[in-house]
């Protein structure tokens, strides 16, 4: 079973509402904070977000008063930023079409590393105007070491060859993979290069937390039938030893930098 690989993001619009309700945020202080340089005041401009799905990072960009365009392959994904009063075209970015326009920002939350390296660079970069941002989000979450510890009996006992791999074989996105990024931008030109995070905490039930995972990639990849035992199973280790919830501490990890100007 394990021996299948997570491609692509091709079934995250299945669950796109959930998605959209049990995905983290991204605190705006964190975002707002990455955009402004020390001395600078915040200039909202144009911005486009690129695989934008349901319109997480769009919508903290707009409510500080961007004007944003969205681009996402899955129409279904599309369909919620839309009903949020986003701008979304319905294409991947490798073959979309920004039709000689150029924005002050160009951001993706969540996204770039399902990207070919190297060129979601030079694309994000003509689609700025001189002296233009890029903004690049993931949330990272960890969990209490209890419950981590007895999440991991639970996954070893329903799942003993472990979850699919993910891209390019991760068992999953780390930090480490974040400043590689930061390395791919500083190697083709950007400057001002700079990473920031933001620590914030969220508690879900443990059904939400079921749902939540249901929209993960790797698990999305599992065949139907093992994802519901698996749900199952971390519902019921949940409800019987942390009194039906769980708290989880994420840290929004933002890249930032600008094209010359």
């Amino acid at each position: 079973m394990t021996d299948q690989t997570v491609k692509a993001p091709v079934s995250f619009g299945a669950r796109a509402d959930d998605y959209d309700r049990l995905r983290p945020d991204y605190p705006a202080r964190g975002v707002a904070r990455a955009l402004t340089a020390p001395g600078e005041e915040h200039r909202p401009g144009t911005a486009l977000d690129i695989g934008c799905g349901t319109g997480k990072l769009g919508s903290v960009l707009a409510a500080l008063g961007h004007d944003v365009t969205g681009v996402e392959p899955d129409p279904r994904m599309a369909a919620v930023a839309s009903d949020k009063g986003l701008a979304v075209e319905v294409e991947p970015f490798e073959t979309w079409d920004p039709a000689g326009r150029r924005f002050d920002l160009v951001a993706c939350g969540q996204a770039w590393h399902w990207l070919r390296a190297g060129e979601r660079t030079d694309k994000a970069a003509r689609c700025l105007r001189p002296a233009g941002r890029i903004l690049l989000a993931w949330n990272f979450s960890t969990l209490p070491p209890a419950t981590a510890a007895g999440l991991q009996r639970v996954y070893a006992s329903t799942l003993p060859d472990g979850l699919p791999t993910g891209q390019d074989g991760r068992a999953s996105l780390s930090e480490a993979d974040v400043d590689g990024y930061a390395e791919e931008l500083r190697g083709h030109g950007l400057r001002n290069v700079t990473k920031t995070r933001t620590p914030w905490q969220s508690r879900l039930t443990s059904r939400q937390f079921c749902r939540l995972l249901a929209t993960d990639s790797r698990h999305l990849s599992l065949p139907e039938p093992t994802l519901r035992l698996l749900l199952r199973e971390v519902a019921g280790f949940l409800d019987a030893e942390e009194g039906g919830g769980i708290r989880l501490d994420y840290t929004c990890v933002i890249v930032g930098a600008r094209v010359a100007g």
